[in-house]
């Protein structure tokens, strides 16, 4: 017997349009059955398990729920609960980036990050089916998704390939939506995409700083140049061709070139994830983590320079010891007086320029004329 899933679709339709989502992306996910492109057991966020075996009820009611929906670990290499590596995102942060795409029928979109086929089918319904593209570097995910789609009566081009050099001609797509985090975005989009055209992608400074956020940007009529704001805080897995180890801790024993002593735990910025991902924003070229050392009661947070090897050690009785060319501490509460000044501005005051032309991106606050800092990159 068929599934009634009806309510439980509709009940999250009307979710989503309570927390503004346009009504007619909101109703596109009523037609859209997501227990269709999800495994047998997944896994939301808190670990908790759900399987088709155990309890159909329960599995198929946490399908329609608003959070994101772990499908694959450790890049299928196994079946145990590793490093989650796919997912059924949250329907409101699918619905979020798709307004922002401000899509419209007879677009072409290509999707970065095939995953389940789920936002795909999404697409499906927003613009003629024959204008969706998407492309995923896992086999096996394209696979199940081509599956997944073709049962559901979906049938958009599918890829299997890297979706940071996707095999498409120059000027093909109107909108390109990334699926996951990027901290380089990619030059071929910019050939992609048509002047005039989107780019809708979580974006970070780098592996290994905290969160991420929201970047839509708009090519300019010259191609090649793409820029606008952050449209608040956002946090996908990245980019399989982007990940890379954050700069190792230092080690516990490394001897501190400065220390000093600050009133306040020196950590508190960090502890807390918006505070943190502002000052990703506001210095360049870091990673972090936390430490326990032995005999201490509590950890101290660690800060590594990814652009030389300068160091952090901040400790919760306010100790902060340091090492290397950078003057990290200073760069860091530099940024926080400048930031106050500017009246404590929002993520969403912040945007991103991507230049191909002088091969860099510049993180910048309020216009594009007003940097914070800039990254020159490879040309390509």
């Amino acid at each position: 017997m068929p599934l009634d899933y009806s309510p439980l679709a509709l009940r999250l339709v009307d979710a989503l349009l309570e927390l503004g989502t346009p009504a007619h992306i909101a109703n596109a996910f009523a037609r859209v059955p997501r227990h269709r492109f999800l495994p047998r057991t997944y896994w939301t966020l808190d670990g908790t398990r759900y399987d088709w075996g155990t309890d159909r009820a329960e599995w198929l009611a946490a399908a329609y729920t608003d959070r994101a929906l772990t499908t694959q670990f450790d890049d299928g290499a196994g079946s145990g609960r590793g490093v989650p590596t796919s997912s059924s995102s949250a329907p409101a942060v699918m619905a979020r980036m798709l307004a922002a795409a401000d899509l419209h029928p007879g677009h072409t979109v290509l999707e970065v990050g095939t995953g389940t086929g789920y936002n795909a089918a999404v697409l499906c319904e927003l613009v003629h089916r024959a204008g969706v593209i998407s492309i995923d570097i896992d086999q096996g995910l394209v696979d199940t998704a081509t599956a997944n789609l073709h049962a559901c009566g979906y049938r958009p081009t599918l890829l299997h390939g890297d979706g940071e050099n996707p095999p498409l001609p120059p000027g093909a797509l109107d909108r390109l939506i990334a699926t996951c985090t990027v901290s380089a975005l990619p030059w071929t989009w910019l050939d992609l995409v048509r002047p005039g055209g989107r780019i809708i992608t979580p974006w970070a400074p780098g592996p290994g700083l905290p969160g991420g956020v929201l970047a839509v940007l708009d090519l300019d009529r010259g191609g090649g140049r793409a820029s606008g704001r952050f449209e608040g805080g956002l946090s996908f897995m990245w980019a399989r061709g982007q990940r890379r180890p954050s700069r190792p801790a230092p080690s516990p024993d490394a001897p501190a070139e400065h220390t000093g002593q600050v009133a306040d735990d020196p950590r508190a910025d960090w502890l807390d994830g918006e505070r943190a991902l502002l000052l990703s924003l506001l210095v360049p070229d870091w990673g972090y983590g936390m430490r326990m050392e032995v005999g201490a009661v509590e950890p101290h947070v660690w800060i590594g320079s990814t652009s030389c090897p300068s160091w952090l050690r901040l400790h919760a009785h306010g100790r902060v010891e340091s090492a290397g060319p950078r003057r990290l501490w200073a760069e860091f509460t530099d940024a926080l007086v400048w930031w106050k000044a500017q009246g404590e501005p929002d993520l969403s005051d912040f945007g991103l320029t991507v230049d191909r032309g002088h091969a860099l991106q510049r993180v910048w606050l309020g216009n594009p004329h007003t940097p914070v800092w800039t990254t020159h990159r490879t040309p390509a």
